[in-house]
């Protein structure tokens, strides 16, 4: 998917503005040219709504699981677009042991 292909669609897209002013930015056009239909917090949401025809997901890759079944698959953009992301939690939360290892986990590979 190009930026030019992306004009011509109806988006769903994450509802913080950042994110649609970035994807403006790197498609070239002014984020009140984007074709936003809806947008969403949880992107297991938007699939749904990807699957039902209403429109264009954009998400990060590998972030919503696709069957061999699903109706929904996996478009990478060209050229590439990459972004950050951030994890938070409370602060002075008390964590599971499986949640506890999970960061761990992520500070391990983060900090390699």
């Amino acid at each position: 998917m190009t930026p030019k292909d992306l004009q011509k669609l109806p988006l769903l897209i994450g509802h913080r503005l950042i994110v649609q002013n970035e994807l403006a930015h790197w498609m070239g056009i002014d984020v009140s040219e984007l074709n936003i239909v809806a947008t969403y917090d949880l992107i297991y949401n938007a699939a749904i709504l990807v699957e039902k025809g209403l429109g264009y997901a954009l998400c990060l890759d590998k972030i919503v699981y696709m069957s061999n079944e699903s109706l929904v698959r996996f478009i990478p953009l060209k050229p590439a677009y990459e972004t950050g992301a951030i994890i938070v939690w409370k602060k002075h939360q008390v964590f599971s042991a499986t949640a506890t290892r999970f960061i761990q986990e992520l500070y391990d590979y983060f900090h390699q």
